[in-house]
């Protein structure tokens, strides 16, 4: 095992001298700043729950990982979502082969970083690393650090994004342990929306640390719907960032699912800068096994008249581990806001463990807050009533807790998605202590 030290200076003797995209102006103040924090540990308030024991006992930062992928293989794993533009990354790499994208990148709605013109320079420059505090969020700065390429998401003001965008991202496994680093900033102008799907995903197991960053910065009256499928083989190592900065009358909506892995940690931060913002957010997360999954969230509400419904639930057994720390921070002169938060956790194991944290801290004294936390087993109720019908036991247990997750996960507002999020949760329970096998049931 290294120490933090030592990885932090692993991260720097892998960078490259300079970007690969000479005129982007972030990488040398990431790098200026990244030499000025400190690795967290235990001991780091916003990681007190999460050691990076996986970071610590392998060599990731010390290779790149490659692009390469059998074709076919990614294409069976990725599944069909319908009339989408989508666009493909293998181990942090745009794979154009699998990508399918060529009217949204005519308009200049999709523009990869290596391909944007002076005007999508400008932006990418002006936009890039604004939406979070990097003495915060090291692995942010790490992930800007060295930028070899980007997507640029922009869309126009009042223009609506007919297809949805689906952003595939598949890890594989590579021949050491290896970095795989990619990163998106969305800029939708004032009136315009879009449609997001973001899939995490892995061709089987794999030993590859990917960072992840997206940046989304909505305008006036702009409107994001967001979904997320963090689906990924539990072997990989897994940290992701994402950074929402809300305009005046604009409108972020996020459902997702996540599923534990060696180490997954998701940091989601949103800045309320305009009056009469709205943000939801729900989301269900599981883990089983060894897994350990951290979801942080943190809501600024720095402006008035603005609202957030936030609700998430866990699914946690065998000798797993999860974390959630839902924040919101009512800021002195946001009068009027309403704000909410709620998680709801089902715990299966003696062996596993939930670490939740909901917290309100408000400095305005005209707001409607409210925030809370349960952690429970099955209904003992529920379970006799299916039981005196005729039903045993361990198929009840899997009913009710799929019942449990999908009730979140019918929330979703693409079907196609909610199919392959259904696939996904049926290949995650099959080996589920005690549950194995009811997972097929219709």
């Amino acid at each position: 095992m290294i120490t933090p030290n030592e990885l932090k200076q692993q991260a720097q003797n892998s960078w490259q001298h300079q970007s690969s995209l000479d005129w982007l102006s972030l990488p040398a103040k990431a790098r200026a700043t990244f030499a000025g924090l400190d690795i967290p540990t235990r001991k780091t308030e916003a990681w007190k729950y999460t050691p990076l024991t996986p970071l610590l006992n392998n060599a990731y930062l010390a290779n790149q990982a490659a692009g390469d992928v059998d074709a076919g293989a990614a294409e069976t794993r990725i599944g069909p979502l319908g009339d989408v533009s989508r666009l493909v990354f293998i181990n942090g790499h745009f794979t154009p082969g699998l990508s399918r994208f060529s009217d949204l990148e005519n308009q200049g709605i999709i523009t990869l970083f290596s391909n944007a013109n002076d005007t999508q320079r400008d932006l990418i420059n002006a936009e890039l690393g604004t939406g979070f505090e990097p003495k915060e969020h090291i692995f942010a700065t790490l992930n800007y650090s060295s930028v070899a390429d980007g997507l640029l998401i922009h869309a126009p003001a009042d223009f609506k994004v007919q297809q949805a965008i689906q952003l595939v991202y598949l890890s594989t496994a590579e021949a050491d342990t290896s970095l795989a680093q990619s990163r998106v900033l969305v800029c939708a102008e004032a009136g315009s929306s879009l449609e997001l799907i973001e899939q995490f995903d892995s061709l089987g197991a794999t030993n590859v640390f990917h960072n992840h960053m997206m940046e989304v910065s909505l305008h006036p009256n702009a409107r994001m719907v967001h979904t997320r499928l963090q689906v990924e083989h539990e072997s990989l190592t897994h940290i992701n960032g994402l950074h929402i900065k809300l305009a005046q009358g604009s409108h972020y909506e996020q459902h997702a699912l996540a599923f534990g892995s060696a180490l997954k940690r998701n940091d989601i931060n949103v800045s309320f800068n305009g009056n009469n913002a709205y943000c939801r957010l729900n989301g269900v997360f599981l883990s089983k096994h060894k897994q350990h999954i951290d979801n942080h969230l943190n809501l600024e509400h720095a402006a008035p008249h603005c609202n957030s419904d936030t609700e998430y639930k866990g699914f946690i057994t065998d000798s797993s581990r999860a974390v959630f720390n839902g924040r919101i921070h009512i800021h002195q002169h946001a009068q009027k806001t309403a704000a909410h938060l709620n998680s709801k956790n089902l715990l299966l194991s003696k062996q596993a463990e939930l670490d939740t944290k909901p917290e309100l801290e408000i400095y305005a004294d005209d707001v409607k807050c409210s925030h809370g936390a349960s952690i429970g087993k099955l209904d003992d109720k529920s379970l006799f009533y299916f039981q005196s019908r005729g039903i045993d036991r361990a198929t009840a247990e899997a009913m009710l807790c799929l019942g449990f997750v999908n009730e979140m996960v019918e929330q979703f507002p693409n079907g196609a998605v909610i199919e392959l999020a259904r696939q996904r949760l049926a290949e995650f329970f099959n080996d589920v202590d005690k549950l194995n096998n009811l997972w097929s049931l219709e």
